[in-house]
């Protein structure tokens, strides 16, 4: 016979709202926080615009472009701070972190599609809509949507 007593060791209770490593997380953060740099170049790109254009046509058609261009800017800005927002939410794991990602990929969608609208189309207008694709689909995977509080 053997003397040694055998222990029985269970693992360690996980921290309170912690619950499972999520790599999906991770690179819905990355997504995120990628779309917050785009629209903050987009925005500081806009605000350049604007000053061209008013220079350019000049009079009441100029600040007409301007004022046009600026609103734009300060949207794309606005998107900057919300996508920024939905980063820090879905780090802490809050379930308004999700809501806030997918209203955020339909108003990217949107607006990719009103640009196309009004200015020349380009190539460059289906990053907009990658991306839009890219958080959607890491949105709806199960760990994300378990870690976010959605199932």
């Amino acid at each position: 016979m053997n003397a040694a007593r055998t222990v029985s060791i269970s693992p360690a209770a996980p921290l309170p709202g912690r619950s499972r490593r999520a790599p999906m997380i991770g690179l819905l953060r990355a997504l995120l926080l990628g779309e917050m740099l785009g629209a903050i170049v987009l925005t500081i790109l806009l605000s350049m615009l604007a000053a061209a254009l008013r220079d350019f046509l000049g009079g009441d058609s100029g600040r007409a472009a301007e004022e046009t261009v600026r609103f734009a800017a300060g949207g794309t800005f606005l998107f900057a701070i919300l996508a920024a927002i939905a980063s820090r939410g879905a780090r802490r794991r809050r379930p308004w972190a999700w809501t806030l990602a997918a209203v955020l990929q339909v108003v990217l969608a949107v607006g990719t599609g009103a640009a196309i609208f009004v200015a020349t189309w380009t190539p460059l207008y289906l990053v907009g809509f990658a991306l839009a694709i890219a958080v959607m689909l890491v949105l709806s995977t199960a760990s994300v949507r378990r870690a976010l509080g959605q199932v």
